[in-house]
């Protein structure tokens, strides 16, 4: 018997799919969920759990809270891959996915592991729809990942299955080959394709975004999220963050490894680093101008309202004390108060 069997990317995912299908916003016969995003680490052998454990224990590394429990993703993984075990011809497959790094190579891994079987096969590319405001307010939004989609849309978006047809397929699993034969510690999505990129390819954004005062680091990895096409995840930009320390580029202070212990600046060696990369360099120096900018508004405002508290008590004075006293006691300048007598 035919079933119909929807394919997402992160355990948020599968918690928001799980309600749509009960409450039959989409149809479905079964949901499988793959945790690990497989956008960074070695992926030439997902088969050996244990690695992939290795891994993300030397992303947290000083961290007290573990990214992937290990029972967890053993666990995970072992339930991932019975069930495509179980997938059959009469199956319609819907994978879905968005402009996010781990989905796509999700995605990609999930058609490798089929590549044997006869299976109808959807692409949902949720990045594909563009959600309008109707209240009247001009305001678009298009979801980077499956997982940003709240529940009552879900509908909307499995319009977009498109099936995948044997071009496409034989394209997508070339990716997978090339990607899994380069084995890269990170890979990132661009110009319509996954490709394999050196660890260090976000370096670029940890610093644009990081001043020369300290700052929380939370909130430097949070700007790089923010603003970084396509998503990756906030552990491994931590990790950068750590390994930018370790290398010079960036200094800190407090407790080493924790994010939300530790404050962060770029140093000189980073902006060295930085000015080979003359837009992210000049994005920095912009910044800079920005928020001295908006610090020099902010004392003229003070300044305005420091002379305007001035002029209030030295005008409650003018008959009570002599001109040089209230001058005196009130910083004006005696030409400034002889002026409040009119």
């Amino acid at each position: 018997m035919s079933k119909i069997i929807h394919i997402v990317f992160s355990e948020s995912a599968e918690g928001c799919f799980k309600q749509a299908i009960s409450k039959k916003i989409i149809n479905g016969d079964k949901l499988i969920a793959l945790y690990d995003n497989i956008s960074n680490g070695a992926i030439n052998n997902l088969k050996d759990v244990k690695n992939r454990s290795v891994w993300w224990n030397e992303l947290n590394e000083e961290e007290d809270y573990f990214y992937y429990d290990k029972n967890e993703l053993e666990d995970n993984y072992k339930k991932f891959y019975s069930n495509i075990s179980e997938i059959n011809s009469e199956d319609a497959v819907y994978l879905w996915y968005g402009h996010c790094d781990r989905e796509i190579c999700g995605m990609l891994y999930t058609l490798h592991l089929l590549k044997d079987k006869e299976v109808n096969l959807y692409g949902i590319n949720v990045s594909d729809k563009i959600i309008e405001n109707n209240q009247g307010r001009v305001f678009t939004y298009i979801a980077n990942s499956a997982s940003e989609i709240i529940v009552e849309r879900l509908g909307e978006y499995f319009k977009l299955a498109k099936k995948i047809e044997i071009g496409e397929h034989e394209r997508l699993l070339d990716n997978w080959r090339k990607l899994t034969k380069e084995n890269s510690i990170l890979r990132s999505y661009k110009n319509g394709e996954m490709l394999s990129v050196s660890e260090e390819y976000f370096d670029k954004e940890i610093l644009k975004f990081t001043d020369k005062e300290y700052k929380k680091s939370a909130r430097i990895v949070g700007d790089v999220l923010g603003n970084t096409e396509p998503r990756i995840s906030d552990v491994y930009i931590f990790w950068r963050v750590k390994q930018l320390v370790k290398s010079d580029k960036l200094g800190y202070k407090g407790k080493f490894g924790v994010m939300r212990e530790m404050e962060i600046c770029i140093t000189n060696e980073g902006l060295e680093y930085l000015c080979s990369f003359p837009e992210y360099m000049e994005f920095w120096n912009q910044r800079k101008r920005d928020k001295e900018k908006k610090l020099e508004f902010i004392n003229e405002i003070k300044d305005q309202g420091k002379l305007e508290e001035q002029i209030r008590i030295a005008k409650n004075l003018l008959d009570v004390l002599e001109v040089e006293t209230i001058a005196e006691k009130t910083g004006l300048t005696i030409g400034q108060v002889k002026n409040l007598r009119g």
